[in-house]
């Protein structure tokens, strides 16, 4: 019974963020299509183009989720760059920044040794950490990528100079029931849920870090290679 209940909030909240994405997809393309304001259809473009991919996200991550709930999703792990992972999470998020005006920063300890891990999944964590990151941070702040080795670990941190997390929130951010923190009204999604459950399927972790009045900071730390 509890499983059922549980079910039924889940997918009620996933309904919840699809109906709120596709919402703004219909509403901005209207909006374009009858150019009531044209000085608005440039902004009405990229609120389609960012719910439509906000939209197909979501249902990426749901899939995902649900392979994870039936064992069916398995990484390929083997030794890989740790710069180069984020190099590309980096590239994907570069035009969501520039729209923004923010500033990326990549920093990285010499000597670095390589992941032992599935690069794809590090991947699509970094891009959804970026993601949070570049959509609270103000406007022409920077959001910063530092990775660095700890205990035969590579320790990816992403912060940026936004609100950052409540201490009370730090565990909530990862429920996959929650549909706000703070004062966002807008639902978090499926992202950091599933990237909690991707990092510990690849033997590392994700935690956020409460830096009152410094930002917000996500921590996510994936085995190192054998030297």
């Amino acid at each position: 019974h509890q499983l059922h209940r549980a079910r039924e909030r889940f997918f009620a909240m996933v309904n919840h963020e699809l109906r709120n994405a596709l919402a703004a997809v219909y509403g901005w393309s209207e909006m374009l299509v009858r150019k009531r304001d044209p000085a608005t259809v440039p902004r009405a473009a990229f609120e389609v183009l960012d719910s439509a991919q906000y939209a197909v996200t979501l249902i990426n991550d749901l899939l995902d989720l649900s392979r994870l709930d039936e064992d069916r999703l398995q990484p390929v792990i083997r030794a890989v760059d740790a710069t180069l992972i984020a190099r590309r999470a980096l590239s994907l998020v570069t035009p969501a920044a520039e729209r923004k005006q923010v500033t990326l920063e990549l920093g990285a300890d010499s000597g670095l040794p390589n992941c032992e891990t599935d690069a794809s999944r590090v991947e699509q964590i970094l891009v959804n950490l970026l993601g949070n990151a570049i959509k609270y941070a103000p406007q022409r702040s920077t959001v910063r990528v530092s990775i660095t080795v700890r205990d035969r670990r590579v320790v990816y941190t992403v912060e940026d100079a936004g609100p950052g997390v409540p201490a009370d929130d730090v565990e909530r951010v990862f429920d996959i029931y929650v549909t706000k923190v703070g004062e966002e009204s807008r639902g978090l999604g499926l992202g950091l849920p599933l990237s909690r459950r991707l990092a510990r399927l690849l033997g590392g972790e994700l935690h956020a870090v409460a830096h009152p009045g410094k930002g917000g900071c996500f921590v996510l730390e994936v085995p190192a290679a054998e030297r």
